[in-house]
C-alpha cells in the first residue's frame, strides 16, 4: 500500500496532525518506535498551555503559541479532554524584574492576548497566599490553563486511528528510500512504509531523522528537565500557574496545580550531549534544585508527599525556533522539528499550520463526510458513587484508584489491550504511579478479561512488567 501521508512520531505534534488529517479523505499512517503514544517529551513536560506573552513575534514559536492556545478550546470541545484555563502569574522580587514583567506584558498586548494586567502586593496577597511575602509584583495572564498532555495526546490519536489512521507502532525509522527529488519509502525495523508524503515529526531525534531524508542543517540539542510531583495540601497550595520572571534561557521552574489538583514544581534546564538524547534519570542535584528555586516561590513547600520524580528531554534547535518547513529536495518531506516549549501549546496551531502546507503541494483536501469523533466522559465520581455503590468499588479500594466501573467503560470505549497506557482516562489524581500495587491489579484485571500478559501493551518495546500471579507468569 502507498499512503498518501506517513507522520514520523506519536507525539503531541505528530498525533495533533494525524487527528486533524483523519478529517480529510486521506490515508494516513503514523509511526513511532514506541509502542503507544506520548513515550517522548510529550509525557514529562508541565502539561502547561501557555499565554504566549514571553515568545517573541517574529518567531515562528511565537505566532503559533498565541493562536493554538486560542484553538485549545476547540480541541477540548471536540474530544473531551479536561483543560482548565486557571491563570498564570510571572513573578518579580525587585524592580529590575518588574521592569522586565513590563516588556512582557506590552510584548503580550502586541500579539493580542486578552487580559493581561500587572498584579501588586495586595492582589498577590489575596488571590495567592502561599505565594512568597517578598514577590512585589506579578503579569497576570489568564488564559493559560493546564490540561494532562498524555490524555490530550492519547485523544488525539485515539481519534486518529478510529477515523481510518493506520498506525504502525513499534516501527524504528532506519532510513529512507529515493527516487530523484522524492523519498519513497520509510525504511523501518519492520519493513519499508511506502508514502507520497512524509511529515517527520519525530521529537529529540528529529534531526537525526531529517539528516536521513537528506536535509542536514540542523541540530538538535537535547535538554533535560526534571520534575517533582506532589500530593495537594493546604500549605503549599496554588490556585495559578507561578512562574518566576524568565531568563534568555528558560521559563525557569514553576509552581502550578495539575488537572487532576496535584502540584507539580520544575523543570530544570540542562543541555546534555548527542549520547544523551533518552536520558531521563532523575539526580539528586536536579532535584535539589528545583526545589530550592520553587521554594523562591512558594516558601512553605514540602516533599512530605512527594506522588513521584521524573525528568523529560526536550528538542531545543540551533535555530532556537520551531523549524516546519517543506522543500524542493526532497519535494515530499515536511520538517516539524526543534519543537520545544511551547510546543503542548503549540500543537493545533502546528497541525493547522502543516495542513497549509500539505494543500500547497496536493491541493485542497476534501473533508470526510463520515467524520465521527469520540469525546472523552467526564464523571463526578463521588457524586456518582452516592446514587450507585458500583461507583464506590474501586481497584485497589486502599489507594486513590479507579473505580471499577470506569474501568469497564474505558474497555467499552475501545482501549483494551493499550488500557495500561491510558492512564489519564481513568486518572484519579495519580493513576499509574500508584507503585506496583496497582499495576498487578490492573494487569490481573485486563487477564481476567482474556488477555495474556504479553498482550498487555507497555510504554516501550522490550519493557519488562513482573506479574507473578501464580509463581509460572512472569513477563
Amino acid at each position: 500500500m502507498v499512503y498518501d501521508i506517513a507522520i514520523i512520531g506519536a507525539g503531541v505534534s505528530g498525533a495533533g496532525i494525524a487527528y486533524e488529517l483523519s478529517k480529510y479523505k486521506l490515508d494516513v499512517a503514523i509511526i513511532d518506535k514506541y509502542l503507544t503514544p506520548t513515550q517522548g517529551a510529550s509525557k514529562a513536560n508541565s502539561g502547561i498551555i501557555h499565554a504566549g506573552y514571553d515568545d517573541a513575534p517574529q518567531l515562528l514559536r511565537g505566532r503559533m503559541v498565541v493562536r493554538g492556545n486560542a484553538l485549545y478550546d476547540q480541541w477540548h470541545e471536540e474530544i473531551g479532554f479536561r483543560f482548565k484555563r486557571n491563570g498564570s502569574l510571572v513573578v518579580a522580587f525587585d524592580q529590575e524584574q518588574v521592569k522586565t514583567l513590563h516588556e512582557l506584558l506590552e510584548n503580550g498586548k502586541n500579539k493580542g492576548i486578552p487580559g493581561l494586567e500587572i498584579w501588586g502586593q495586595e492582589e498577590l496577597r489575596k488571590n495567592e497566599p502561599n505565594l512568597n511575602k517578598s514577590a512585589i509584583a506579578a503579569l497576570y495572564a489568564p488564559t493559560a490553563g493546564v490540561v494532562c498532555p498524555m490524555e490530550v495526546v492519547n485523544f488525539l490519536f485515539k481519534n486518529a486511528v478510529v477515523n481510518g489512521v493506520t498506525p504502525l507502532m513499534g516501527h524504528e525509522v532506519l532510513g529512507f528510500e529515493k527516487a530523484g527529488d522524492r523519498l519513497t519509502a520509510v525504511v523501518t525495523g519492520k519493513g519499508k512504509i511506502h508514502a507520497k508524503l512524509v511529515i517527520n515529526a519525530s521529537g529529540v531525534n528529529g534531526d537525526i531523522i531529517s539528516a536521513k531524508a537528506g536535509i542536514d542543517k540542523y541540530k538538535i540539542i537535547p535538554r533535560k528537565g526534571e520534575y517533582i510531583l506532589l500530593e495537594p495540601h493546604e500549605d503549599y497550595f496554588v490556585q495559578r500557574i507561578i512562574f518566576p520572571t524568565p531568563t534568555k534561557v528558560s521559563k525557569g521552574s514553576l509552581v502550578t496545580h495539575t488537572i487532576t489538583g496535584d502540584i507539580l514544581l520544575g523543570p530544570t534546564a540542562v543541555n546534555l550531549d548527542d549520547s544523551h538524547r533518552e536520558n531521563t534519570f532523575t539526580t539528586k542535584e536536579g532535584l535539589a534544585e528545583v526545589l530550592k528555586k520553587c521554594k523562591h516561590l512558594v516558601p512553605t513547600l514540602s516533599t512530605e508527599l512527594t506522588v513521584k520524580t521524573f525528568a523529560g528531554i526536550r528538542a531545543q534547535p540551533n535555530t532556537n525556533d520551531f523549524i516546519i518547513e517543506a522543500y524542493e529536495r526532497p519535494e515530499n518531506l515536511i520538517n516539524v522539528i526543534g519543537i520545544r516549549s511551547p510546543g503542548l501549546t503549540s500543537a493545533p496551531a502546528i497541525a493547522e499550520y502543516v495542513i497549509e502546507i500539505i494543500e500547497k503541494k496536493m491541493g485542497t483536501l476534501e473533508k470526510r463526510p463520515d467524520y465521527n469523533p469520540l469525546k472523552r466522559p467526564h464523571f463526578k465520581v463521588m457524586e456518582l458513587a452516592k446514587q450507585d455503590p458500583a461507583w464506590g468499588k474501586a481497584l485497589t479500594p486502599h489507594l486513590d484508584s479507579p473505580p471499577l466501573t470506569l474501568l469497564d467503560m474505558t474497555w467499552d470505549f475501545g482501549v483494551q489491550k493499550e488500557l495500561y497506557n491510558y492512564t489519564c482516562f481513568t486518572d484519579m489524581g495519580l493513576g499509574i504511579d500508584l507503585a506496583s500495587t496497582f499495576q498487578n491489579a490492573l494487569i490481573s484485571w485486563l487477564k481476567a478479561r482474556r488477555l495474556k500478559t504479553e498482550e498487555i501493551i507497555f510504554r516501550h518495546p522490550g519493557s519488562v512488567q513482573v506479574f507473578d500471579e501464580t509463581g509460572d507468569d512472569q513477563d
